[in-house]
């Protein structure tokens, strides 16, 4: 089902994956990233983005964080907010997330997710396993 997926960049705790069935962005990540780190990959994530956006029209981002452990900073919010932002301009709308176990990183996602929902913002959906997600992609985009 996923084999046709492409990486596009891997760092020690996390990887985007190109699927070019929905099209969409799987970032992944694993384990506890520092908040330098975490900025790092945020950033990348924003680069690819903007390259597949204009290589595709609509796309939609599947960020799976089943295996990720908190930050534990307090700007990580706020940076996630300015990253919203620019992933909004760029012509991202959807984002489905794949919920992990970890109760501190599901609140951050829960958090994250209900400054989400003004106008003009990504739209955001939960889910608990990647088929879910990949299909909810499928439809909107």
């Amino acid at each position: 089902m996923m084999s046709n997926l492409i990486r596009l960049h891997e760092t020690e705790n996390g990887s985007f994956d190109y699927d070019p069935q929905i099209p969409c962005i799987i970032s992944s990540g694993e384990g506890l990233m520092f908040i330098d780190d975490f900025r790092k990959f945020m950033e990348c994530s924003l680069e690819l983005i903007y390259e597949k956006i204009k290589e595709n029209g609509e796309f939609g981002l599947l960020v799976d964080t089943r295996y990720m452990e908190v930050i534990g900073h307090n700007d990580e919010v706020g940076m996630g907010n300015d990253w919203k932002v620019k992933a909004y301009e760029a012509g991202l709308r959807f984002v489905a997330f794949i919920l992990p176990d970890n109760i501190f990183t599901l609140m951050n996602i829960e958090e994250y997710s209900l400054q989400s929902g003004d106008k003009g913002t990504l739209i955001i959906e939960h889910f608990d396993d990647m088929e879910s997600a990949r299909n909810w992609l499928k439809e909107v985009i």
